[in-house]
């Protein structure tokens, strides 16, 4: 026993004599400490974790740094082995290290507990104040000139394709996935800048910038490429100091952002927004405490607090924290073991939401139901994206996906997919008002559906046409919109026709009595075989679009 115990000491003797020998001097282990300088420096220079107590980041980058450290002083203790100096320090050292850790998680792990919707539901519930009105007398009335049905997919189809058409840009910029939904001097828009395709062609263009964003009008489709007073030299396609995030970071080291979008204010000069946030309950929920803006040109950024936020930017509150919040509010406003056992009153958002653009504002829209019965609504919300005004508006109706199904229906023989729909207020009726889009995604139809009597759906290839049928059947004064009846029938010979595809849909112009009129295939099926030479009887507004034609094939 004694000779293995002499040779196991042996042995580590040995190790320690080799270890002295191959150790290098003892100011040399300074130099990992540059090292680590180095690799901590790049990594939050590409990371960019937030310096703050209640970031995730922040802590995993600190466990970095406080794990090198570590590292490189246990490397020096073993080049000190044969030292005679006490090791009580040393001890302390690495006593330290793991108290620390230790105490954080500890800290971590009962604060998110005590903190928790068990204790503090209250608290939960009320994080957003919603306020009770009656939809018939409250709800804005929808301006029927500007219903916002350009849905960010077809936004980034017409935008993509719009831009594939101009060679000159598209051999070196791309459109960016934002296509971010503003509401611009009042009117309903989606915005999005152009990014650099590649490193070779960022190399190109940097010392310039990014000449254009896109603009689609969110009611007709029409895009255009905006041009602001300069190029834009900040982007989440550059590389280096000009990306976007790393900008306001480096700016704001202690400050935690949300992922900044895209704006434009009234003028159309561009910025990126970044929400900023606190917590509530300690480490556990977000809670917006204002904007940092950057400017897309020039780079400068601005803190707002939340009283002093332009009125220009649209989106302060992100739609996943609203989402969120509702959630809370109907989970926990009975406390929290209702919410699990009883769950008398307990309601949720429904699963989809879309935008409706009101003044210079712009709200999210989602239904309301029950937890223990959604089949149908209770109510809908409306929440300002800029200011957190939320309103809830009572209100048995069909839920939005039993309405998408019943739009399908109508239209079951062409196997259109129906979009998540608007919510309207057509002199007190809500109802529902989406696209219906074929396999390739694009538009075809749209639907009005009766929100309270989802089996009453209108269908029709324009949205005149479709307010047009909904104001026969019902009193409905549809302003600037003259009914079908209204409308002078038009009978004449076809001097000329062409078929031409806007925004992947087929549009036949033809010429009558020398005036231009263009004709949706949706209209009528026998469109293509009509020659010049045919008789024509239809019915069109003003400007040319037909709203009813009959030929003879």
């Amino acid at each position: 026993m004694n000779s293995q115990r002499g040779q196991a000491q042996e042995a580590w003797q040995s190790f320690r004599d080799q270890w002295r020998q191959k150790s290098l001097p003892k100011y040399k282990w300074r130099k990992l400490y540059l090292v680590l300088f180095l690799f901590i420096a790049i990594y939050y220079y590409f990371v960019l974790p937030p310096i703050h107590y209640a970031s995730m980041d922040f802590w995993f980058f600190l466990f970095l740094i406080t794990t090198g450290i570590l590292a490189i002083e246990a490397l020096v203790d073993l080049s000190r082995l044969n030292d005679p100096s006490p090791s009580g320090k040393a001890s302390r050292k690495y006593k330290g290290y793991f108290g620390f850790w230790l105490v954080a998680l500890l800290v971590g792990g009962v604060s998110y507990v005590v903190f928790s919707p068990v204790f503090f539901s209250g608290g939960y519930a009320s994080m957003i104040d919603v306020k009770e009105q009656s939809f018939e007398e409250d709800f804005p009335e929808t301006d029927l000139n500007q219903i916002p049905l350009v849905d960010r997919d077809t936004a980034e189809r017409l935008g993509n394709r719009h831009l594939g058409a101009l060679t000159d840009l598209i051999s070196q910029f791309e459109a960016a996935d934002d296509y971010t939904q503003i509401s611009k001097d009042g009117y309903p828009y989606r915005v999005t800048p152009l990014e650099y395709v590649d490193f070779f062609r960022w190399l190109n263009n940097f010392r310039i910038g990014i000449p254009h964003y896109i603009q689609v009008d969110n009611v007709t489709g029409e895009v255009t490429i905006e041009t602001p007073e300069a190029p834009m030299k900040y982007s989440y396609s550059d590389i280096l100091h000009r990306d976007v995030l790393r900008r306001l970071r480096l700016s704001h080291p202690f400050t935690l952002f949300n992922h900044p979008t895209f704006e434009v204010d009234d003028s159309g000069h561009p910025y990126y927004i970044a929400t900023t946030y606190h917590r509530n309950f300690f480490l556990r929920e977000p809670e917006v405490s204002g904007v940092i803006t950057l400017d897309a040109v020039t780079g400068e950024t601005e803190l707002y607090e939340l009283g002093s936020v332009p009125t220009w930017i649209d989106r302060v509150y992100s739609s996943d924290l609203i989402l969120h919040q509702l959630k809370m509010w109907g989970r926990y406003q009975g406390g929290f073991w209702n919410s699990l056992f009883a769950q008398k009153g307990v309601t949720e958002p429904t699963e989809g939401y879309n935008y409706l653009p009101i003044g210079d504002d712009l709200y999210l829209y989602t239904g309301i139901t029950s937890v223990v019965a959604d089949d149908s609504n209770i109510g809908f919300v409306l929440v300002n994206l800029r200011t957190k005004e939320a309103t809830m508006y009572p209100l048995t109706a069909a839920e939005e996906f039993s309405a998408m199904r019943s739009a399908e229906g109508s239209v079951q023989e062409t196997s259109y997919a129906a979009t998540f729909p608007l919510l309207i207020n057509i002199q007190g009726k809500p109802l529902y008002i989406l696209t219906l889009k074929d396999n390739s995604g694009l538009i075809k139809e749209y639907a009005l559906v009766d929100a309270q009597n989802y089996q009453r759906v209108y269908t029709a290839p324009s949205v005149e046409r479709l307010l047009d049928l909904y104001a026969q059947e019902n009193p409905v004064d549809v302003e600037n919109l003259p009914s079908l009846d209204e409308l002078e029938t038009k009978v004449g010979e076809v001097e000329s026709v062409e078929a031409v595809v806007v925004d992947g849909n087929t549009v036949y112009y033809f010429l009558v009595d020398g005036q231009v009129y263009r004709a949706p295939i949706a209209l009528n099926e026998a469109l293509p075989f009509v020659e010049a030479g045919d008789d024509v009887q239809f019915k069109a507004y003003e400007d040319g679009l037909v709203q009813e034609i009959q030929l003879d094939h």
